[in-house]
């Protein structure tokens, strides 16, 4: 039987992956930094003809990435961002007088409820994996009461 501390043991529990969770802060932002820049990218290159159309649609599998390597944290922070670069870049422009159309409101209200269930949902995950580590790791020791 493999213990917590063989890649065996953590690829049966995090399928095959190890998400780093556990990471500096630095690197888990860095990478949300990162991945961010790449959803926005790809969203004004190579779908640029979408117009308007599906605003966040990168950033949402920018926040899902995120939340998987780094946590909760990251996770709203490419979301937060993401709200940030997807409204400015690729809504409408409208005019200081013209309030925002139904279609804008419904797309921003999808992603930050989307995004944010993603990001607490992959927090929860982590949380049930460590719980999982622990327990095992409690099972896998031998107990010291000695039958008398």
């Amino acid at each position: 039987m493999s213990t917590p501390d063989t890649p065996l043991w953590k690829a049966e529990f995090s399928g095959g992956v190890t998400p780093h969770v556990n990471a500096r802060w630095q690197t888990r932002y860095g990478v949300a930094c990162g991945v961010v820049l790449v959803a926005f990218l790809l969203r004004l290159t190579l779908f640029g003809h979408l117009d308007t159309r599906l605003p966040f649609g990168f950033f949402l599998v920018g926040v899902m990435i995120t939340a998987w390597y780094g946590g909760l944290g990251p996770g709203l922070f490419v979301t937060a961002v993401g709200l940030l670069l997807g409204g400015y870049f690729f809504l409408p422009r409208t005019g200081s007088s013209v309030a925002m159309g139904d279609a804008e409101r419904t797309a921003i209200l999808v992603y930050i409820i989307n995004a944010a269930l993603i990001s607490f949902l992959m927090d929860n995950l982590h949380a049930r994996i460590k719980k999982l580590e622990s327990d095992k790791l409690q099972c896998s020791k031998p107990s010291l009461d000695v039958e008398r």
